[in-house]
């Protein structure tokens, strides 16, 4: 789909759950087809994601992680708005503190930081795993050799 059909159908979304009129700043990308836009409506932020259907991007499994990591009391973001069909959820704004960026500024606090994000993997591991997600192994994600 192209760039304009996906803005059409972006704005179309955002009109129906009332940020149609938010300003629209780029965010971010990542690794994926995935786009990133924070909104802002006055002093309220949010942030659009637009994962297109088909490309490999699933936004119910997405939304099924969410859901999942809200469940076992970790950090995600609330997810405000959906529409699975077209791949756009809203989701709360958890701003820009990166962890990385903490801890190129970290005066002394490294080993905290670090030993709490050794924590959230452990209490993951310890987890199970959220139900309807396929169950990949290390030669799902291993590139083949070359030829």
């Amino acid at each position: 789909m192209s760039a304009p059909d996906r803005q059409s159908l972006s704005a179309a979304f955002l009109q129906g759950i009332g940020w149609g009129a938010a300003d629209r700043r780029f965010l971010a990308g990542d690794a994926s087809d995935r786009r990133y836009d924070r909104l802002t409506r006055g002093q309220t932020t949010a942030v659009l994601m637009d994962a297109p259907p088909g490309q490999g991007d699933d936004s119910a499994a997405f939304v099924a992680i969410d859901r999942h990591l809200r469940g076992l009391g970790l950090s995600a973001p609330e997810i405000f708005a959906e529409d699975l069909s077209t791949g756009f959820l809203l989701l709360e704004d958890l701003g820009d503190a990166l962890y990385a960026r903490r801890l190129a500024t970290a005066t002394g606090d490294e080993a905290e930081l670090y030993a709490a994000a050794t924590d959230v993997l452990l209490h993951l591991q310890r987890a199970p795993a959220p139900p309807g997600l396929p169950d990949l192994t290390a030669a799902d994600w291993a590139e083949p050799p070359p030829s």
